[in-house]
């Protein structure tokens, strides 16, 4: 009797996989869009706005400079999406100059896996909201890494094409960035 319930679950779950493939659905292509081809900013941008704003919350946790309630535990674990996000748009060339060029190479979007590893890997700590300061900093050396060999390989002068960044004086003075 078991058998035979198991073929008849069997026959049943086929004939539906049938159904559903003899007759495709139709996609609502109203509420999606098309596909993004083309980011609406340059990766510089996305790099300046998106990964190295981001990047110094995980590098200040590697630090030593722990969140101190449940906002900057958000803003940490927002950074690691970032991290996540950042990698798999920069794969996306947007409207600067070597954008094509560079998301065309292989080696490019190796880096941008990276990234997304990376902050992947850092996603479970910032979720645990850990204070290990030392898996913290093995996560900051990561990025560093990644982003110093992209750099090398891409970008060598680090020029932020007038995108600036200001976060460092807070943390040149030692002033906590969750105050």
């Amino acid at each position: 009797m078991r058998i035979h319930n198991c073929v008849g679950l069997a026959m049943t779950a086929l004939a539906l996989v049938s159904c559903n493939e003899a007759e495709p659905v139709a996609e609502d292509t109203a509420s999606s869009g098309p596909a993004l081809t083309e980011l609406p900013v340059s990766i510089n941008a996305t790099m300046v706005g998106l990964i190295d704003n981001s990047a110094d919350y995980i590098w200040t946790v590697g630090n030593g400079d722990m969140p101190k309630d449940e906002l900057d535990w958000d803003l940490v674990r927002s950074a690691t999406y970032d991290m996540i996000l950042g990698g798999q748009v920069m794969k996306i060339p947007g409207g600067g100059e070597f954008d094509a060029q560079w998301t065309a190479e292989e080696s490019w979007q190796e880096w941008s896996d990276q990234l997304t590893l990376i902050g992947q890997d850092a996603l479970p700590l910032a979720e645990a909201q850990s204070t290990d300061v030392e898996a913290w900093r093995a996560i900051g050396d990561r990025l560093i890494e990644n982003c110093e060999g992209c750099h090398d390989a891409f970008k060598p002068e680090l020029p932020s094409e007038g995108i600036l960044h200001r976060s460092t004086e807070r943390e040149s003075r030692g002033i906590s960035m969750f105050d």
